[in-house]
């Protein structure tokens, strides 16, 4: 299922763009949704990043809302702070977890 980001909603990018010296985590407002067909990526425009009279298109994959970017980057600032035993302890539990959602996304 595709995610659809509402128009004028703020979202993080999740790669650097250099071309436009952009950077993972900078902030923009969505002003435009190019919806494509299914099995293909739709795009948006992006204007905002403190950058006036920037319009930037990107796909859907190189964004995620605020909030999302926000809960992901205090998770990775706690796992930072983990010892490397408790790093691989959190990595099996993770997978186990995947395994578990993979299970029950084929029974369902």
């Amino acid at each position: 299922m595709k995610v659809q980001y509402p128009l004028f909603s703020q979202v993080s990018l999740v790669e650097d763009l250099p071309k436009h010296h952009l950077k993972r985590g900078d902030i923009a407002t969505i002003v435009e949704h190019y919806p494509m067909p299914e099995g293909e990526e739709d795009g948006y425009s992006l204007e905002g990043f403190d950058v006036p009279h920037i319009t930037v298109e990107v796909a859907a994959s190189q964004i995620i809302f605020v909030s999302q970017w926000q809960q992901e980057e205090a998770i990775l600032a706690k796992l930072r702070q983990l010892s490397q035993m408790r790093l691989l302890q959190l990595e099996e539990y993770l997978e186990f977890l995947l395994q578990k959602d993979k299970a029950e996304q084929e029974s369902a």
